[in-house]
């Protein structure tokens, strides 16, 4: 679900932020869905105050920040991110990254690099905030919401 929202928000979403101020997207009603964060990023450094500061090298072209809540079922809380270039060089191409295991967090260095290169990007951390199972015990819909991100 959080890739498919990602991926129509990039290629369809894209055409209206070139006219559309970015900060408007946050107005954007789906079901399951709520959006959390819109907000223009200027060029620079790759910074976002609750999570550690990536490497000095990832300075990133300006684009749009979408953070989202997905709630697929009453015990799911996916979080995700999908960055969208700025720039009417986009290469119109869109990047669904993020980490293998258990991947329990958004993938920021790994979506600055594709915003790099480019790309509108997007990562998820799969509906739980760990680095193992614990959050399988007793939530048969977080191990799907997992399975499927």
């Amino acid at each position: 679900m959080w890739c498919r929202f990602a991926y129509v928000l990039a290629v369809t979403g894209f055409g209206a932020f070139a006219q559309t101020p970015c900060e408007q997207l946050k107005m954007l009603k789906l079901t399951g869905m709520a959006i959390t964060l819109a907000e223009s990023k200027a060029a620079g450094p790759l910074q976002n105050s609750s999570k550690p500061a990536a490497p000095a090298a990832q300075t990133l072209p300006a684009y749009c920040r979408v953070a989202a809540t997905l709630k697929p079922t009453s015990d799911s809380d996916i979080k995700m991110e999908v960055w969208l270039p700025a720039s009417l060089a986009w290469n119109g191409k869109f990047e669904a990254v993020g980490g293998g295991g258990w991947a329990g967090v958004i993938s920021y260095p790994a979506m600055a690099s594709a915003l790099q290169d480019g790309y509108a990007a997007s990562s998820t951390d799969t509906g739980h905030e760990a680095r193992n199972a614990d959050f399988a015990v007793g939530h048969p819909e977080k191990v799907i919401d997992w399975a499927t991100a």
